[in-house]
């Protein structure tokens, strides 16, 4: 404990020196000339991309990627290479941006967002904190300076902690603003950017969930919402919005997110988004297999009609889906329709994969009849 106090006041005396001296970042060339402490943060924020990749979290759509990238590039051209941005195999609505200037952004949140302007304005924001060297001036602040040292956490393995969690209401302010005049400078439409943090209050308000959801609780939500609405009133209207183009790239992304939703038993989600007109119109037509397991899932009055209209849809709509006669043959097999549920069975494994995991159950229900 004496060892952790100690070094309590040696930050805190080197955060004291140093943040008053710190200045944003204005190209990829500034960030060859770093304070040897802002050095040692970016190493740890290093470690971490490493540590991600090890663990298996970076989503492998690599077109997907490639034109996150591009969007991104088109917001801070004057730091090409400088600023990467990596797809995060997580359903949470969530994007963080490591000091390093690696930027995470989670499926779950591209699946939400719903045309290439919305997802500039995330970005944006993200990499406004790299620009400002927001990680680096939260660490050498007093208070967190010394709460973490105490806490026995090495100051250097902060990089990652308030980039994932959040950063200060006034340097989320900032990157709010900065990203925001980021975001009219590449000629995207300033009227989508408070959409994307209304969806997630929406969301929020709807499924009554606690998780790091982008830029945290409700209220700071309802925040920015205001804050982007004063940003954007009295600007002209019109710019880059970009919807079938993005639509396009994270169709697949947004079945799979559906996917894995049901896999977490995350099932509220699913039919949120599903019985929303305006919002199910983005998603692939298989989508709609996914809204009868989750009524499945949830098993409440009338669910189980509501799941089998749901899998009639997914067939009408997407007849090459194999998993949708997979769940019609075991309803028709329940209901003592043998000839029907046996051609529901024998549609799904003409369909699907070889080495597919329910193949060898659907065979042995065939036998069964």
């Amino acid at each position: 404990m004496r060892l952790a106090a100690c070094l309590a006041i040696a930050l805190l005396a080197a955060g004291c020196a140093t943040t008053e001296g710190v200045t944003s970042l204005k190209s990829a060339a500034d960030t060859e000339n770093l304070h040897s402490m802002e050095r040692r943060v970016w190493h740890e924020a290093n470690g971490h991309d490493a540590t991600i990749e090890r663990s298996g979290k970076i989503y492998g759509d690599a077109r997907a990627t490639a034109y996150v990238q591009g969007v991104m590039d088109r917001l801070f051209p004057e730091f090409g290479g400088k600023i990467t941005v990596r797809l995060y195999d997580s359903t949470q609505l969530n994007a963080f941006a490591m000091p390093n200037g690696s930027v995470y952004v989670n499926i779950g949140l591209l699946a939400r967002i719903e045309n290439e302007a919305q997802l500039a304005a995330v970005l944006a924001h993200e990499a406004a904190h790299f620009v400002e060297k927001h990680s680096f001036r939260q660490r050498v602040s007093a208070k967190n300076t010394a709460a973490f040292a105490v806490s026995g956490i090495p100051f250097a393995s902060l990089a990652a902690v308030s980039s994932i969690s959040g950063f200060s209401r006034d340097l989320e302010r900032e990157a709010d603003a900065k990203g925001f005049e980021r975001m009219v400078k590449a000629g995207y439409d300033p009227g989508e950017a408070h959409k994307v943090f209304q969806h997630l209050a929406d969301e929020v308000r709807l499924l009554k969930i606690e998780e790091p959801y982008f830029f945290s609780s409700h209220p700071q939500l309802t925040e920015r919402i205001n804050e982007f609405k004063s940003l954007s009133a009295g600007r002209s209207g019109g710019g880059r919005i970009h919807a079938d183009a993005y639509n396009s790239i994270v169709a697949p992304i947004r079945l799979d997110v559906l996917r894995r939703d049901i896999g977490q038993d995350r099932y509220q989600s699913v039919i949120l988004v599903m019985e929303d007109r305006k919002k199910s119109a983005l998603y692939p037509p298989a989508s709609y297999f996914y809204l009868g397991e989750a009524y499945s899932r949830r098993d409440g009055k009338n669910d189980a009609d509501k799941a089998l209209e749901a899998y009639k849809t997914a067939e009408r709509l997407a007849p090459t889906y194999a998993p949708t006669y997979m769940r019609l043959g075991m309803h028709h097999m329940k209901a003592g329709n043998k000839a029907t549920a046996r051609r529901y069975f024998e549609r799904y494994l003409s369909l699907a994969p070889k080495d597919a995991s329910d193949r060898g159950y659907v065979q042995q229900y065939l036998k069964s009849l």
